[in-house]
């Protein structure tokens, strides 16, 4: 057995330092250790020594790294990178010559630290199978979804233009008129769905940054103030002063809270005393947003198609907003969650990291 810990390590004369019992002269507990199947490595930062390296550990290394050798160890694992960072509890996949390596790293004391270590080359090779085969998937779903969208309105608008051409004598203008404009109104259709393709490839990687969160959401709702205003729908904020900085590319959050408010202002729609609250707090080291709008709410149905793209009630909708939504709070760690009850309120909620004070 590799260990610096091993059968004979222990003295009678000595307590165990785990049962707090006394020491039977055999360790059980390095047995078990060196026994599990997890590949398992102490080292003394300060003395710069491996003080203690499991058979899995050792086979996980074995070619590459000699037993015991701190320095390759450290090197391999990223131990320096881990405490000048302090980047502890947090697990790691590290390259490792044509395999990779599951890591977490654990501070037990001020000079030791304690290392779970995993050979996880197949199962990122299963999991990049199963991802390929998810996205074949939702490729074909999403360009099945494509062409029955494009496909309506390409043929309405072919059917209204053969029927004008074939009656272009006969009809007068205000008929052929009529004829224009129900192909126009497809036609902006088909410039809609281009519109919201073009959005989902966008912000792939956001310029995520520190941002003032309250001059932000006023400069926003300054932007739809004229609208609202024009619908008599009142904004009100509740912004909390430990929630000031957030960590997100403003232009996507932008798009993110505007699409929700046109949701929202669309909820509200012939409803008594329309009214949009946004709040903010925090929790942690997230940011919370909620925005609530007191509108029709969303059918039980319709909420499991919530994000579900090419899914929409609106007559004019092409159902990507929500998916647009979610991918782009996705990329900048974000969440979104929705809850709503019919006939009485809907509640957004986006979670977003909070931001590191500004100097």
């Amino acid at each position: 057995m590799d260990s610096s810990i091993n059968a004979t390590a222990c003295s009678h004369k000595k307590c165990c330092p785990i049962s707090k019992t006394p020491c039977l002269g055999e360790c059980i507990y390095a047995n078990i250790l060196d026994d599990i199947s997890m590949g398992l490595v102490g080292l003394d930062i300060k003395e710069r020594k491996v003080f203690f390296q499991n058979k899995q550990a050792v086979e996980i290394f074995k070619g590459t790294v000699q037993s015991k050798d701190y320095d390759a160890v450290s090197s391999v694992l990223n131990i320096e990178d881990c405490i000048t960072a302090n980047r502890f509890n947090l697990r790691q996949t590290l390259p490792f010559g044509n395999r990779f390596l599951g890591c977490t790293v654990y501070r037990i004391a001020e000079s030791y630290l304690w290392i779970y270590v995993t050979d996880i080359t197949e199962k990122m090779r299963l999991d990049s199978i199963a991802e390929a085969v998810n996205t074949m998937n939702n490729l074909g779903y999403i360009f099945s979804g494509i062409r029955h969208e494009l496909g309506n309105p390409i043929n309405s608008i072919k059917t209204t233009m053969t029927v004008c051409r074939n009656n272009i004598q006969a009809y007068s203008k205000d008929t052929i008129l009529e004829y224009i404009n129900r192909a126009m109104t497809d036609i902006t259709r088909v410039e809609d769905l281009l519109k919201d393709l073009k959005n989902f490839s966008m912000y792939e990687n956001p310029d995520r940054r520190n941002v003032l969160i309250p001059p932000y959401l006023e400069n926003l709702l300054s932007m739809v103030a004229p609208d609202f205003g024009s619908s008599n729908i009142k904004i009100k904020t509740a912004l909390r002063p430990e929630a000031e900085l957030g960590y997100f590319d403003p232009r996507a959050l932008q798009h993110v809270i505007l699409n929700i408010l046109t949701n929202a202002s669309d909820a509200l729609q012939g409803r008594e005393n329309p009214e949009i609250a946004i709040s903010t707090y925090r929790i942690g080291d997230r940011i919370i947003i909620k925005v609530r709008d007191n509108g029709c709410g969303i059918p039980d149905e319709q909420k499991k198609h919530l994000f579900k793209p090419f899914t929409t009630t609106k007559t004019q909708g092409t159902g990507l907003g929500l998916v647009i939504v979610k991918k782009m709070l996705s990329k900048m760690d974000g969440t979104i969650t929705i809850v709503s009850t019919q006939n009485v309120e809907t509640i957004v909620t986006i979670n977003i990291p909070a931001g590191s004070q500004l100097v």
